[in-house]
């Protein structure tokens, strides 16, 4: 009795270590101090420039990324079923066209800064999506979280970041920016399945492909590309940063935590984007933020952690 116990022991202890959920982690922390980066460009972009006019452009430049990896990947392209294809186009639309549009204008009426804080939302919409589908388990410690990362968003968006922007355009971006975090919310939950099914990296190089050609089809149709010769060179610049490290990399090394983690310990990490998006928000577009704001974000943090809690 006592030798089999120290055998299982043994075993225990020689059993290979799963690397992949550490590097899953470190991924989805890679992905949302992007992201952070991201807001900022995308913030200097909308100085200048139309939500839809720079989705197009930077979605562009995504699509010629993965464009080898769907020649790569065709064969295993054309064994996704139908009905699954359809899902992910779906998905795709949403998160590669609709998301980034919806996000841009946001940005482009309220700061880097409080964009970036409501985008903290995103883990607990995505517990709250997830347990009303039954995709993630509701426990004591998420419905606590959920409500306190709510709080802590409400506590810093209402702190009145000292900027020029007018009152009542913070509002209405603020308004459009948790409309984009639902969309992303959403996408968190339902694209699992499919990740896990026929691979991260695969489903994102379809879903990113799929989400610039349909909706762009429609927007060359009706508004054309003129515009483009308008861009300079610093907007150029931008949207390349952000279609290129900004889409494949910062949305394949999400998805890839996400296939592994689920959606809440995935999205656990956004916490990270409105760190380092304000950090850069101060240093780079001189916005200021207020004691109040800091609050309601170290609020959030605490949720999201307490959140991801598991039960004793």
């Amino acid at each position: 009795m006592i030798s089999s116990l120290g055998q299982m022991e043994l075993a225990v202890e020689n059993k290979p270590r799963d690397w992949s959920f550490l590097f899953a982690h470190i991924s989805a922390a890679i992905a949302s101090l992007i992201a952070g980066f991201s807001v900022i460009l995308t913030s200097l972009a909308m100085d200048t420039m139309q939500p839809v006019e720079a989705t197009f452009i930077r979605y562009f430049f995504a699509f010629v990324c993965v464009v080898p990896f769907c020649v790569f990947y065709r064969t295993k392209i054309f064994s996704i079923s139908r009905r699954d294809f359809l899902a992910i186009s779906a998905l795709g639309i949403l998160f590669y066209f609709i998301f980034p549009m919806t996000f841009n204008k946001g940005l482009q009426l309220t700061t880097a800064s409080r964009g970036a804080l409501i985008m903290s939302l995103i883990p607990t919409l995505a517990l709250l999506f997830g347990a009303l589908f039954k995709v993630e388990k509701l426990n004591v410690f998420k419905a606590l979280g959920c409500l306190m990362a709510i709080a802590g968003v409400t506590i810093g968006v209402s702190s009145g970041l000292a900027t020029t922007v007018p009152s009542s355009s913070i509002v209405m971006g603020d308004l459009f920016m948790l409309v984009a975090i639902f969309q992303a919310a959403i996408f968190s939950v339902f694209s699992r399945r499919y990740f896990q099914k026929y691979g991260a990296w695969l489903v994102s190089v379809v879903s990113i492909a799929i989400g610039f050609l349909v909706p762009s089809l429609f927007f060359v149709g009706i508004s054309g590309i003129n515009f483009v010769s308008n861009l300079s060179s610093s907007e150029v610049l931008y949207l390349l940063i952000l279609g290129t490290i900004g889409v494949p990399i910062q949305f394949g090394l999400f998805a890839w935590s996400l296939s592994r983690l689920g959606p809440s310990r995935a999205t656990m990490y956004i916490v990270l984007t409105p760190l380092s998006a304000t950090f850069l928000a101060v240093a780079i577009l001189n916005e200021t933020v207020t004691s109040l704001f800091i609050l309601g974000l170290l609020v959030v943090i605490l949720a999201i952690f307490l959140a991801n809690r598991k039960d004793e």
